[in-house]
This record gives structure tokens, sequence and C-alpha cells, in this order.
């Protein structure tokens, strides 16, 4: 039998204390869990450990550790900067990135974007369950709205960083196995021609998915797909 994983901000000894009431609440309605059941923690530092339910109340659980084993924890450095666009389609490329094992999400409010604000609550919700289904055993970072012409302002962090735009090369001409990779995804729309000058002028390398033009939640999985594979 299959267990679930969750995630929790706290230390993990031998003995831990449950007293999340959102989590207990999810565990005895939900998941209906009694005494002597099995689940599984994690808390980012790359562990997954199984733990016995001990006591279980309204108000606490208590859980004694059976097993630890390592888990997944992405070896690549993969900054996504992903333009604003339509809630669900945004969520969706939050949700595969954080499958595929992007390190951190970055809103980016570009000329052309559909929106101009987010629920970055939910998105925390969003990655959190994702690595609890995928297996990783960190969470991606959600970073605040940023524009796109102050990140570009800034000294990005990465060995290469590139642009996805229509009738470049492609991103597999380029692409060279680099550890930190900052990744732009543009709106619907597109780039404007001053966001392209921007792009040209930081030296932020200009690249294609191929032939065929792709939604934007697409071109972000299908990219970030072939970086981390």
């Amino acid at each position: 039998m299959r267990l679930h994983r969750f995630y929790v901000l706290q230390p993990l000894g031998e003995e831990v204390v449950i007293d999340d009431v959102s989590l207990i609440k999810q565990w005895t309605k939900v998941f209906r869990y009694t005494q002597g059941d099995f689940v599984i923690l994690f808390n980012g530092e790359g562990t997954d450990i199984t733990y016995s339910i001990e006591e279980i109340s309204p108000k606490i659980i208590l859980l004694n550790r059976s097993s630890l084993s390592p888990s997944y924890t992405p070896h690549k450095k993969v900054t996504l900067y992903l333009s604003l666009i339509k809630k669900d389609n945004f969520e969706l490329a939050v949700q595969k990135a954080t499958e595929l094992g992007v390190t951190t999400i970055v809103p980016i409010l570009s000329e052309r974007s559909e929106k101009k604000n987010i629920d970055l609550d939910r998105l925390q919700k969003i990655v959190i369950e994702s690595s609890e289904q995928s297996g990783r055993g960190d969470v991606p970072t959600i970073l605040p709205i940023i524009t796109l012409s102050e990140i570009v302002e800034t000294q990005l962090p990465h060995d290469v960083s590139y642009v996805l735009q229509m009738g470049e090369s492609s991103l597999r001409r380029h692409y060279n196995q680099e550890i930190s990779v900052g990744l732009f995804i543009g709106p619907e729309g597109g780039w404007s021609d001053e966001e392209k000058k921007l792009f040209q002028e930081k030296n932020i390398l200009s690249v294609s998915l191929g032939s065929t033009t792709l939604r934007a939640e697409t071109a972000a999985i299908v990219a970030t797909a072939y970086i981390l594979e």
C-alpha cells in the first residue's frame, strides 16, 4: 500500500507531535487515519521519514519514527521566470514545474501580461501538494511578483539564462548541461520590442522550442522538462 507524503515545517526526530489543526483534520476526516497507521513526512532536508501513529486526538497526533530513506532532490537549480497569464494556466505551469524539479518560481509582470496580480498563498499550497505527490524532498521557492525590467537589471545568479521566443534557434543547440539555469517564459501575446531589447542588452540567450506556437504554460513545461531531464 502506497503511503501518503506530507510536508511539515518542523524538525523530524524519533518522535514528532503534530498540532497543526488543518493537518490533523485532513488526517482524521479525509484519510481517516487511526492508531497504528503509517505516514511519510519530509521537511525539505532531503529525507523521507516513515512514522507510525501512536496517539491520535482532535488536538494532537503523536508519531514514532519507523524508518527513513533519502528523497529525491533536483540536482540542477532552475529558476522559472513566468509571465503572468490566466490564473488556471499559470497554476498548471507552477504545478508541473514543481513536479519536474524547478527550484524557484518568479511571477513576472511583463508589458503584455493578461493579469496584474496573483494569489501567492494559493501558489504556495500548490507547490507543497505537488512536492508531496511527486516524491521530491524539497519545495520550490515562490517569490513575489516583479516586473521584467526590475529582474533583468539585477545580476542573475545563473550559469546561463534563456528566454523563449519564436523564430530563434533551438534550445537543444544551446543548452550544455549547466547546473544553474534561468528560464524566461513570456505572456500569450509574446514579448514587446522593448523587452526583447532588454534581453539582448543583458545577454540573455533567445531560444525556441520548435516551429509551432506554444501556449505559455506548454512552453514552460516543455522547456523545464528538457533542462531537468
